[in-house]
């Protein structure tokens, strides 16, 4: 055998347990890496009652859920996005919104988290690729309505969850 392919032979080997242990290192770094943070106690969204108007926008936003996520849709006949979903519920129900997210988080009033309340729209940081401002609304029972991202569908998630906790962004009350 050629000096060739005796050095051939020999680096397989190596190779193969070069792979192993790079293969091991990328595998075990993620169980280092930190969990979500939970949600602190002082900043836990609570169920409460809702105003009737605000009742109305919840029957009608959970309804929709299980509709498809489609980017740009606004109507059930196409699917949602976040923000096409938002305004669809609140157009249902006599109040004219902006249509895309950045803009609905500049209508009505900022509100504290401690404050949110039935019918609210909270907001996320998502940093998704083509996107990064995410929107739902709040319902009676501590969770929020929205049209999460392609492939999903319109559902209904915790408010105090620690993924929507770390993203939160802020909230605005329009009714």
């Amino acid at each position: 055998m050629g000096d060739a392919m005796k050095t051939h032979s020999m680096a397989r080997p190596f190779l193969l347990l070069l792979a192993v242990c790079l293969l091991a290192v990328t595998t075990l770094s993620g169980c280092g890496t930190k969990s979500p943070t939970p949600v602190s106690p002082d900043s836990v969204v609570h169920s409460q009652p809702a105003s009737p108007k605000a009742a109305s926008i919840i029957r009608t936003a959970l309804v929709l859920v299980g509709y498809p996520y489609k980017w740009g849709g606004h109507m059930p006949e196409t699917g949602f996005d976040c923000s096409g979903l938002i305004w669809f519920v609140y157009r249902q129900n006599g109040i004219n919104l902006p249509r895309v997210s950045w803009q609905q988080f500049g209508t009505g009033t900022s509100i504290k988290r401690n404050d949110i309340r039935p019918g609210d729209l909270v907001f996320y940081d998502v940093k998704k690729t083509g996107k990064s401002l995410h929107v739902g609304i709040v319902t009676d029972r501590a969770t929020f309505v929205h049209a999460p991202s392609s492939g999903k569908q319109v559902m209904e998630s915790s408010l105090n969850s620690p993924y929507w906790a770390q993203h939160y962004l802020g909230a605005r009350r329009v009714l």
